[in-house]
């Protein structure tokens, strides 16, 4: 079984959960103590704290579910309330100000979250106004060791009870979920800013898909062990530098990592060329 998880506390959560029961046939009934809806190999839990802060959720769900995967169905909240559609996966670098660990990371999901980015391209035409981005590994939980992600709407009040926007959120999910396409290339990506244009046009027009990401902002608390870990845990087969923002510093650490664990270190504007897709 595939699981979505949304928050009773979030209004775009609840927004694309009953967008996705108008195309479910769901059964409402409970699992633990949690608000279940089971549409078969889909099913839907409802939890009563921020998505954040739902570190080790997949263990205690475990005991009454059984699933391979997660897709956190959330808000996104910024300053310049752009109106957004994104996905990334969550955990935390140097510090955990909002949920999770210092230093940790959940299991990402980096097939569904390619194609996902594919079935929402083809519907950005019905919400104009919208932006698709990713945007990198930030906030909790971390402690999430099934492999997770989190599909959001930005980023005010109005976008989250937008409905058109839910329901091309959800209509994608849907399609993800049910994709047979699988193998894309994996990378974990080093550079630019919170919202990774490099890696967000790569997913968009060539095969690589991405685990975790790291922006520019923590590349003073990068280290090996770190990246290593971000790798495995990903299972990515390339290390992906925005050759534009990483020092020097950090293509050294880079060039370390990529000898240490066997991936392939590459420029963006390479891999742009090498792993170009028509009509992609």
């Amino acid at each position: 079984m595939k699981l979505i998880v949304c928050s009773k506390a979030d209004t775009a959560s609840q927004n694309i959960k009953e967008r996705l029961l108008e195309m479910l046939d769901a059964e409402k009934g409970k699992a633990g103590g949690y608000t279940f809806y089971d549409a078969g190999n889909i099913g839907i839990v409802e939890v009563e704290e921020r998505l954040i802060y739902a570190d080790h959720l997949d263990e205690k769900l475990k005991k009454f579910l059984d699933f391979d995967e997660i897709l956190f169905a959330s808000r996104h909240r910024s300053k310049d309330k752009r109106k957004l559609l994104s996905v990334h996966v969550s955990g935390n670098v140097a510090t955990a100000d909002f949920g999770g660990k210092p230093y940790s990371l959940a299991k990402p999901s980096p097939q569904t979250i390619k194609n996902y980015v594919l079935a929402l391209k083809e519907k950005l035409h019905r919400v104009p106004d919208f932006i698709f981005s990713l945007e990198v590994t930030h906030h909790g939980p971390s402690e999430i060791s099934t492999p997770s992600a989190f599909y959001e709407i930005g980023s005010t009040e109005e976008e989250w009870k937008d409905r058109s926007a839910a329901r091309v959120v959800a209509e994608a999910i849907l399609e993800a979920l049910k994709s047979e396409k699988r193998g894309w290339p994996v990378a974990v990506g080093v550079g630019g800013t919170h919202y990774a244009p490099r890696q967000t046009e790569l997913i968009l027009r060539t095969s690589l898909t991405f685990g975790h990401n790291f922006a520019k902002y923590t590349f003073q608390s990068l280290n090996s062990d770190f990246l290593t870990l971000a790798i495995g845990l990903s299972k990515a087969k390339i290390l992906l530098m925005d050759e534009k923002s990483v020092t020097s510093a950090v293509k050294k650490l880079l060039s370390e990592v990529a000898e240490m664990t066997g991936v392939r270190l590459i420029k963006s504007k390479d891999a742009k060329r090498e792993y170009a897709l028509k009509n992609v």
